[in-house]
């Protein structure tokens, strides 16, 4: 009985905790199994902060300047269920990883009130085996961005030691748990995991380093790969990765990706990648 006094405790103290959410809303800018047809879209919610500095973040006006306002365990899970009577396929959780001990409440209170939409974990895969394993009841999908094979570039643009190491335990956690994509009869996922990698410039055996990591998993497993770069932020600071992507360097990662046995998933079209940088400061930062 005392521990369960004690659990009880912990969820009434979350309940008077806050959460920073810098914007909600469908959103049709993820994968096809992840925002559905245009009609309906994923039910995203991108929060305030995150474990990583990218120097190259197109969201940085959220993840490094903070912006957005907070919102109670009680709201969240109202927005959730608000999401889910707009129509939204899914609740797709956008660098949630600092504030997971909230959301996790969130979810299941929202749940407790009829949440019954797949949640999708978007995060950057920077996160501890021991807190995925917090928070396998409550996630359906995973959708990690590994952003670094190689330790020294994650130092150099995201200021953070041992990331290859760290992001693929997390991984691996992440696939023990919920396995390769399963799509339901409308091609939406229900459960699974699809990793994203954003292929930078000047930057090639970062990529292949990341696409072998992968392969190691599992070779069934979806991959995403974007080709949406854009020099943002501070990308200003590194002359290499301060211009656009060549689209021949890209053809190279996805031969390299082919040549890994990564035959499932999407390859993002070449278009302007500037378009992908939203504007958080907007009604709609997606307006593009």
């Amino acid at each position: 009985m005392k521990f369960i006094a004690g659990l009880h405790r912990v969820c009434f103290s979350f309940m008077n905790e806050k959460i920073k959410i810098a914007w909600f809303g469908k959103h049709f800018g993820e994968e096809p199994p992840i925002s559905g047809s245009e009609n309906q879209g994923a039910g995203a919610i991108f929060f305030s902060g995150c474990n990583l500095h990218c120097v190259f973040c197109q969201n940085f006006q959220i993840s490094q300047n903070s912006l957005g306002k907070y919102f109670s365990v009680e709201e969240l899970s109202e927005i959730m269920l608000e999401l889910q009577r707009a129509g939204a396929v899914c609740i797709d959780l956008v660098t949630p990883t600092i504030w997971w001990q909230l959301i996790r409440q969130s979810i299941l209170l929202a749940r407790e009130k009829g949440l019954n939409l797949p949640i999708v974990w978007n995060s950057n895969a920077f996160e501890s085996v021991e807190m995925l394993q917090q928070i396998e009841d409550v996630v359906d999908i995973y959708l990690p961005d590994f952003k670094y094979g190689d330790e020294k570039i994650a130092e150099k643009y995201s200021q953070v030691k041992n990331y290859p190491a760290v992001a693929e335990s997390a991984l691996r956690e992440m696939f023990r748990q919920k396995g390769n994509l399963q799509l339901d009869e409308n091609g939406i996922a229900k459960t699974g995991i699809i990793v994203r990698h954003l292929v930078l410039p000047d930057n090639l055996e970062n990529s292949f380093k990341a696409l072998q990591i992968i392969s190691n998993i599992d070779k069934e497993i979806h991959v995403s790969l974007m080709n949406q770069y854009f020099p943002v932020f501070n990308a200003g600071d590194f002359s290499e990765i301060n211009k656009t992507l060549d689209e021949s360097d890209f053809e190279k990662v996805f031969d390299k990706q082919s040549e890994s046995g990564l035959n499932n998933g999407w390859v993002q079209e070449r278009g302007s990648s500037e378009t992908f940088v939203p504007d958080f400061e907007k009604t709609n930062p997606f307006s593009f």
